[in-house]
């Protein structure tokens, strides 16, 4: 097994790229890391059918570009043994089949540590603070994602899949004991899971890695995983400000190619991009994209429509779907799910 300490910092991105568009956003992630990192770094890609000829040979370029390695892992396999019930179960949440690629680590990677990063992150620190920090003593390591309150849906959902609220962790950065984690998670509870928490689970394997790794997941501090960067008003553009500089950046609310709004995160994502081979295109072509991209901003199209939408859809969920509401759905919902899997796992335990 090759080990993950040493020179060489191994980390992971998950490419589901079915429009083409997708791949350039790990570029980025790439050259952020590239940039800022003196030590040797492999990229490790998880793709299924859907990353292109084009698009593989575009990231290996970014890496080389750099003197860097990546290396493409397909998950296509792992992700059918997951099987329907669990892909439906994501899909029917609005993510992407993407979402899951990350479970496939600990069965396709023969590593000891890995870092797993979303490709909504730009990372502005050498990344070797985070790889240094140990995880010998527990499975995986992440920053504390926000929590609503004890009597929140939110918190009551966690409740029910059996994670802890107070140090729930935002799965968009982990630090990864691979061996520890294959230990604990291997495919079949996986699919299990899924099976029984399907009802109520919001965002899939973050809440799967949450529930099934609770007490032995370690917190670190809020600058690896910074996710309230893209509404921060306290840095806004300043990718130098405290907040911004020496910190992984998450944009979990807005997404720089969809809806720019000036942040520290869209100026350090776009200056990455014009540095990957996407960004390398004839003049024309970057700024025929650039005005998409603003089109595609509430903050800049001429129609109010969308705005009016979002507020009617903001005071029917604090109306009609409230706290109070949805925690009495949810107990039901558990009620009557937790007895047919009890009422299933007995017919199978006579069979």
């Amino acid at each position: 097994m090759e080990s993950g300490n040493g020179d060489t910092i191994h980390v992971v991105l998950a490419v589901y790229d079915p429009k083409g568009t997708y791949s350039r956003h790990a570029g980025v992630v790439m050259v952020s890391i590239f940039e800022r990192t003196r030590n040797p770094v492999c990229v490790h890609i998880l793709h299924d059918e859907t990353l292109t000829e084009r698009n593989r040979s575009l990231l290996t370029e970014t890496a080389e570009s750099f003197g860097q390695t990546v290396s493409f892992h397909d998950v296509s396999a792992y992700i059918e043994r997951l099987g329907d019930v669990t892909i439906r179960a994501v899909q029917k949440r609005g993510w992407s089949v993407g979402t899951l690629f990350r479970l496939a680590i600990t069965d396709i990677l023969p590593l000891d540590k890995v870092i797993y990063l979303d490709c909504d992150i730009v990372v502005n620190m050498d990344i070797r603070e985070l790889w240094d920090i140990p995880v010998e003593d527990c499975s995986c390591a992440g920053v504390l994602n926000p929590h609503r309150g004890r009597f929140s849906s939110a918190a009551f959902r966690k409740k029910l899949m059996g994670c802890d609220e107070e140090k729930y962790i935002n799965a968009g950065v982990l630090l990864m004991n691979i061996p520890r984690m294959k230990e604990k998670l291997d495919i079949r509870r996986a699919v299990q899971w899924f099976r029984r928490y399907r009802y109520c689970t919001k965002y899939q394997d973050q809440d799967l890695i949450n529930s099934c790794f609770r007490g032995d997941i370690k917190i670190i501090e809020d600058r690896f995983n910074n996710h309230h960067s893209d509404r921060h008003e306290g840095f806004r553009g300043d990718i130098n400000a405290p907040g911004a500089a020496d910190s992984i950046l998450h944009a979990t609310l807005t997404k720089p190619w969809a809806e720019p709004k000036g942040s520290v995160v869209d100026r350090l994502y776009w200056r990455a991009f014009l540095k990957t081979p996407w960004g390398k295109l004839p003049r024309e072509e970057l700024v025929d994209m650039m005005i998409d991209v603003f089109q595609i901003s509430p903050l800049t199209h001429r129609r109010t429509t969308q705005c009016y939408r979002k507020v009617f859809h903001r005071l029917r969920k604090d109306i009609f779907l409230n706290d109070l509401f949805i925690n009495g759905v949810l107990l039901l919902k558990a009620l009557f799910h937790e007895t047919k899997y009890l009422f299933k796992r007995e017919e199978s335990e006579k069979i």
